[in-house]
Formats: C-alpha cells, structure tokens, sequence
C-alpha cells in the first residue's frame, strides 16, 4: 500500500462544527475531543517525566559499563517525540477544544523508528538496566518501572487510531470534507503501526542473515 502522504493533527485551518448539528451529535464530539486533549496531556507529562527522572542516571559515575553511551538505545527518539507533542500537537489539539473536526496533516514516521528500536531498549534493560534503574524508581516512590514507561508511545498510538476510529463513527456522510480527512488521518496511523511493525521484521530478518552468515563461515573453517 502506497503511504499516505501526510497525518495529522487537529489545526486553526480547517473546520468548525456546523451550527446545524444536533446537542447531542456536538456532545458526543466534543467528549472525543475532551478526552484526546486530557490523555494527550497526560503522555506529554508521562515522556517529560521519563527525560527528567531518568535521562540524568545515564550520567551517573556509577553507570554499568554495558549500559554507558546506550542512551539512545534505552529511549530510543523519545525526546523528539516530546518535542514534537509539547511544542506543537498538544497546543493543536488545546487550540481546537471548540472545534473537533479542524484536521490537518503532520509527520508521525518517528514513532516508526521507535517501534524498531524498542526491541533494543527492552534486551538492554532486561539484561542490565532494571537492576539499575530500579533504585530511581524506589527513589521516586514510582510503582511503575522505567519498561513500562517506555511503552507509552507504543500504547499512544494505538489509542489515537481509536480515537480517531470514534470520530469517524459520529460524522455523517454529509460530512464528506471532515470524513475524507479523518479517515486520511486513521490510516496514517495505522500506516505507522504497521510500518513499525514492518521495519522491526526486516531488523530481526537482517540480524538473522547475518547469524547464518557467520554460522556458515564457521562450518567452512
């Protein structure tokens, strides 16, 4: 399948709800909306949260050697994930409380490289980093582990595409313009989901071949 040309996000340059429409049509998008805005803000605390809390243990003099320079194996593109949501969706979407069908487009190809990197970040921590960050994590009073964070953007996601899944379930087909860009913007996302999961094949496919490749020099020693 040809990838879309662009997601999205909610933007000051598209629609606004038509004053036509029923209370209870507009309630039930504006409830949507409510809650892509209020679980929006609570990923870009959670990805703050990361970078502040545990980003500077990588610093730390008592690092284990196998986890030293491995910062961007254990968190992958995390801080331009944050970047990105701090610094423009989440105002998107705050600008746009008032108006839930304003979509446009961005790019989201970094949650790709994410998803083939957290295959990485979960060897290393399983094999060395738990032990480590576990003292942070009993330092914070958490009880969720560094691991479990790190799956949020995975998790993230998957809950815009059924946000969006919603979105789309409320708009009629007279809303043609609004639907062609929601449903554009649904299978961005899952475009993502899919080419994550695509790249992460190829890595495991190529790290395979390279084993064979050594296996077979061995048997030809």
């Amino acid at each position: 399948m040809q990838q879309p040309s662009c997601p999205w996000v909610l933007s000051p340059s598209a629609l606004w709800i038509p004053s036509r429409l029923s209370v209870s049509y507009c309630s039930k998008l504006r409830h949507i909306i409510d809650e892509m805005v209020t679980t929006e803000r609570e990923y870009v605390r959670s990805l703050s949260y990361i970078i502040d809390s545990y980003f500077p243990e990588m610093e730390r003099l008592d690092l284990p050697q196998d986890l030293r320079g491995k910062r961007s194996v254990i968190f992958g593109n995390l801080e331009k994930l944050y970047d990105f949501h701090s610094q423009y969706f989440l105002r998107e979407l705050e600008s746009c409380c008032n108006h839930p069908l304003r979509v446009s487009h961005y790019q989201f190809g970094m949650y790709a490289l994410y998803s083939k990197n957290k295959p990485k970040s979960d060897s290393l921590l399983a094999s060395h980093g738990n032990t480590f960050f576990k003292f942070k994590q009993v330092q914070l009073g958490d009880k969720m582990d560094l691991a479990s964070y790190l799956l949020k953007p995975i998790q993230r996601m998957s809950k815009y595409a059924l946000l969006l899944k919603d979105l789309i379930k409320e708009c009629s087909e007279a809303q043609e313009q609004e639907l062609g860009y929601l449903r554009a913007a649904e299978e961005m996302v899952k475009f993502q989901l899919r080419h994550g999961n695509d790249l992460l094949a190829m890595d495991v496919c190529h790290r395979s071949a390279q084993g064979d490749r050594r296996g077979s020099s061995v048997d030809y020693a």
